[in-house]
Formats: structure tokens, sequence, C-alpha cells
């Protein structure tokens, strides 16, 4: 409203240039409509060419959620008591260290933060470990099911005798997958931006 626009500290533009922080929203937000929104899209790109059934992976996902810009989830933190995470970004807090604070938002303070930051530097050594862990073993397993799926479709178009694994079709294979992939999810952040850009522009009835 124009009473929350005068109250308002920034204008636009102000914050253009800075770089330092990212301020996300999640408005009309829940995790299993982003997953389902992302999986939704992969298909389209399927349908339209844009992309291959064996195409889609975790990685390829991950690639499509409305997170894909922006760092991993360090701590994510519930205010009210509630142990739950309320459908809030399951996918990225996944190596999260999950804070649930028996305090209701509006009377969170100071020391509530310092606690749940000093319970997250006790996890954070564990966590950051298996995050290191786990990116070699998805990005090892993505290679492994992409020469499959290369070593699969040479076979279909040789003898049996000429069937053997081939480490040149495999890597075609994959250089042709990253491009596709690539652009695909170019495409879609495009789109995206372009949707929210219109958002920006539409006028609330009575605003």
């Amino acid at each position: 409203s124009s009473g929350i626009n005068a109250e308002w500290p920034l204008r636009p533009g102000e914050t253009l240039n800075n770089t330092e922080f990212c301020l996300s929203l999640c408005l009309a937000y829940t995790s299993r409509d982003e997953i389902t929104t992302s999986v939704n899209c992969m298909a389209q790109g399927v349908v339209q060419g844009k992309l291959r059934v064996t195409d889609i992976n975790e990685t390829l996902l991950n690639s499509c959620l409305y997170s894909e810009d922006l760092p991993p989830v360090d701590m994510l933190l519930r205010t009210s008591g509630e142990v739950r995470l309320s459908d809030y970004m399951m996918w990225q807090a996944n190596f999260a260290a999950l804070q649930f604070v028996k305090v209701l938002w509006p009377d969170f303070g100071f020391w509530h933060l310092i606690g749940s930051l000093l319970d997250y530097q006790r996890q954070e050594p564990l966590l950051t470990e298996h995050r290191e862990t786990y990116k070699p073993f998805l990005e090892k397993m993505t290679k492994s099911e992409l020469a499959a799926v290369a070593h699969s479709e040479h076979c279909s178009l040789k003898s049996h005798e000429e069937c053997h694994f081939n480490e040149a079709v495999t890597e075609a294979y994959v250089e042709s997958y990253l491009r596709r992939t690539k652009q695909f999810v170019s495409e879609l952040k495009g789109e995206r931006r372009v949707l929210l850009e219109q958002c920006a522009q539409l006028t609330v009835a009575g605003a």
C-alpha cells in the first residue's frame, strides 16, 4: 500500500550495485510446488525436444529449482517450537543445520540467534564434510549413468561382436548432455526472469 511504500527505507535503485548480501523472499511458496514445477519444466523440455528423457537426473533437477543461483542453505531456523519444516526448502535443507526454537517469531531476539549460531558452529564441520563428500559422489554417479546411456545407444547401432565400451563415445555423449542441459537451464531462467519482471509491473487492486 501507499503507507508501506512511504515507510520503506530504501527506494528502487538504491541497492542496485550492492553485492555483499542477497535477500531472497519466498512468497506463496511451498517446497512441493517448487519441485513439482521443476519436474514439469523438465518434462516440457522433453516434449519440446530441448531435452532427452535420459537427461533428467538429480543434477538437472537441482539446476531447475528456484534456488539454483543461491549458495547452499547453511542453517534453517524455525521458530514457534514446532519441530517440522512445514514444506519449506525441503530439497535445499539436506545438508543444513536445523534449528527449532521454542519462541514465537515476534519474540525472537539477539540471544536466541546467538544460541542458534553456537549450535550451528557445533554441527558445521560434520555437515561440511557430508556436503563435500556427496558432491563428488553425485558427479561420479551422474557420469556413470550417462556412460551407461551412451554405451546402450552405441551398441544398438552395432553388432554384438562390435559392441564394446568406447570412451570416446561416452565423452561425446557427455558433452552433448552438458550442452543441452546448460541451454535448457539458461532458457528456463530467462523465462522465469521475464515472468518476475511482468509480475513486478502488476498493480494490486486497491494498493
